[in-house]
This record gives C-alpha cells, structure tokens and sequence, in this order.
C-alpha cells in the first residue's frame, strides 16, 4: 500500500493535463459569430435564451450538495451493526468531500447543465486521472470537438477529441450527453428546437425596432430642390447643403424652391410586438422556465406563481439533478472510493457515495423577493435605493451579471 501511495504521488506531480490550450481558441474569446457553433451562438447572442438556461442550471445547483455514505449489503445487519460498518468507512467519504472541494465540483456542475443544454453533451478531463494521482482539477473540454468511440459490439471504447481517435479513454474524463436517446451516447441540443425563434427575436429586436422607432418618429419625406440654371456641381452642393440641415422636429429656413412630399410608412408596431411575444412564448415553453423568474408577468399572483415554481422544480430541475447525480456517483464517486479502499474494476464495493442535492423551496425565493422589494421601496426609496450590487448579492445572483449589464 506504501509503495502504491508513493508511486500515486510522484507520478501524479509530473502529470499535466492532455488537453493543450491554445490562446484565442476557446470560443468565448471570439467577437466573430461566422463559423461558431450555430446552438452556442444564438446562446449567446439572445438574451431571452441565454437567460432560460442559466436559470435551469442555477435552480439545479444553487442550493449545493451533501454526500451521503450507504452500505450496499446491508440486509443481514442490525441498525448498530450498520451504524459500526459506516464508521469504518468514514475516510471514503471524507476523501470525496476533499476532492469536490478540491475541483469545485458545484460550480463544474453549473456549467456542466449550461453546456449540456447548449451543446447536448459536455466532457471534463480528470487531471491528474486515478491512476496518476488524487484529481485536483476538472478541465472543461470543447464540447464539440468531442465524440464517443462506440465499437461495433456497442462497447464504449474511449471518445474522439479534435479528430484523434480515442484520445481519451473512458475514465478519463466526466462526460454528461443531454437526452441521450440512441446508443452512440450522444446527446441532443435544447437550444436547437428554438434556434429559429431566437434568430427571429434577435432581428426585430436589433434591427426592426431600430428602424421602427426612426420612421415613426422621422417619416420618410422626399425633397425636390429647384435647381434651375446651376451647373451640375452647383446643384449638387445646394442639394447637399439642403440634405446636412434636415434634422428630426426642426425647421429649415432656405432661399431656395424646395417641393417636400411626406410618405406614409404604415408601421405594423402591433404586428412586430406580436411577434416578438410570440418568440418569447416559443423560448420560454422550450425551456419550461416560469414566466415570472424570467420577469415576463406584468403582474406576479402568488398562488400562481407558486404552482407553477413548483412544477418547475418538481419537473425540470429535478430530472437535470436525478440524471447528473447517477452520472457523478457512477462515473466520479465509484472511482475515488475504489481508489481509496484499493479494490479493482471488477472488485464489489462494499459501501457507496451518494450524491444528495438541497433543493430551494418555494418560500425562499418569493419571501426573499418580496423582503427585498419592501427594502427597495416604492420609488426606489428604500434602506436599498440605488445599491443594485446589494440587492444582487441578497438574491443570490451572479455580481458578474450586473456588471455586464444583462
């Protein structure tokens, strides 16, 4: 055992991850859309989507974890007996609760769901791997360069990262595919069913409602400037000179005969906020976020509110938390305790780590808003008025997000 734990730390301090990183080849670092990945770009892009996603993985994690030791063979035993077998196995749930804190495993699975979500799988390297070492970071890989090896007797051979064949091998990585129907293990995008409505959205939001708000309130209006013996380059400078005056609500005084002949636009304003609600109602349905925590509902009735909270929580969330708990028991759990008490792959383990999320209650967050809301007071008024990063940090919510202005 001695020599096995010497050779786990000298061979895990050489260690390095297989992944290289390339300066500028993540794809948070490009400003250009053209080439992206089509689901992360319309994440990215479309608040509305970006804002339903987040939210997903926020209630699925916010509240943390426990870990819970079990016995697996535990029907011949009294409760005492159970209870003296569980102490002897203390250290095997203490070593896990080390190396989640070791790898900040709330925040890895926070952005294992927005990831997964997004591009229907995602996969982090476990560096240094078991057998080098106790893991001391979980390093995201590019979702999509990433690609299950399936042989043909449907054996999981190892997965396929930027072209190279079997790159890694099974165990080497955490891997989470969202909705993973077929036997290839790969997962399938959420964001993919709403690209069209998110593009749609973004279009009337960045470009038709510009335009709108320009033409309602300056109208198209043609000008015809008499131009009459002057040459071809003094009319042009008298239309010029006319053109640089026009300025939206003001008037021109000019010398010259000017015909001006305003255009009705017929702005359909009605017809584009219908449009755009009912991009919302897409993006917001695909996703099953209630309407009030994305602040959609003019008004918020509590009894309502409360119903649907719940069947988000119940619905929703807890499927990401039930799939993610069986994927981090099996896949990072199994491993460390195996690793602890020196058994093989095909050793039985006498006790297992359970993964137990703490779900946020209905009550939390509805009395927490409303307390702050009091706080802030009518017209911003309040102990809170104008302290935003305070009201940010009561709620829980990412600081980053307010200093980015999303």
């Amino acid at each position: 055992m001695a020599l096995r734990l010497l050779k786990r730390i000298f061979i895990g301090l050489d260690a390095g991850p297989k992944s290289n990183y390339l300066p500028g080849s993540t794809p948070t670092t490009s400003e250009y859309y053209e080439g992206m990945n089509k689901w992360y770009r319309e994440y990215r892009q479309d608040s509305l989507t970006r804002n339903c996603v987040n939210l997903l993985a926020f209630f699925s994690t916010c509240k943390g974890h426990e870990t819970v030791l079990e016995l697996i063979d535990q029907v011949a035993l009294s409760e005492e007996e159970k209870q003296k077998t569980l102490e002897k196995y203390t250290h095997v749930k203490d070593r896990v609760d080390q190396l989640n804190k070791a790898v900040n495993l709330d925040w890895i699975l926070f952005i294992a769901v927005i990831k997964a979500k997004i591009y229907g799988k995602v996969g982090f390297e476990i560096q240094p791997k078991f057998e080098e070492g106790w893991p001391q970071r979980l390093i995201p890989l590019l979702s999509e360069k990433l690609k299950p090896d399936i042989e043909e007797n449907w054996e999981h051979s190892g997965f396929t990262y930027k072209g190279q064949k079997s790159f890694y091998n099974p165990g080497e990585i955490l891997y989470f595919p969202n909705l993973s129907i077929e036997g290839d293990l790969e997962g399938l995008s959420d964001v993919e069913p709403i690209a069209g409505s998110a593009q749609t959205r973004r279009k009337i939001i960045t470009e038709d409602l510009p335009e709108v708000a320009h033409t309602l309130w300056a109208p198209l209006s043609i000008h015809e400037v008499d131009t009459t013996g002057l040459s071809e380059s003094e009319a042009q400078k008298a239309i010029d000179s006319h053109v640089a005056q026009i300025k939206p609500g003001k008037s021109i005084a000019t010398n010259q005969k000017i015909k001006v002949t305003v255009v009705d636009a017929n702005v359909n304003f009605a017809g584009l906020v219908t449009a755009l609600e009912y991009c919302d109602t897409d993006i917001i349905g695909n996703f099953n976020v209630p309407r009030f925590l994305l602040s959609r509902e003019k008004q918020v009735n509590r009894a309502t509110a409360q119903i649907e909270y719940k069947a988000f929580i119940e619905g929703p969330i807890t499927d990401i938390q039930r799939y993610f708990k069986r994927q981090i028991e099996r896949q990072w759990y199994d491993p460390i305790t195996r690793n602890v008490l020196e058994l093989g792959e095909d050793d039985p383990l006498p006790v297992r780590v359970k993964h137990v999320w703490n779900i946020v209650a209905f009550h939390d967050l509805y009395d927490l808003a409303e307390a702050i809301s009091k706080l802030w007071g009518p017209h911003g008024m309040g102990p809170l008025a104008g302290k935003l990063k305070k009201v940010w940090e009561l709620m829980h919510w990412d600081p980053e997000e307010l200093e980015e202005g999303k």
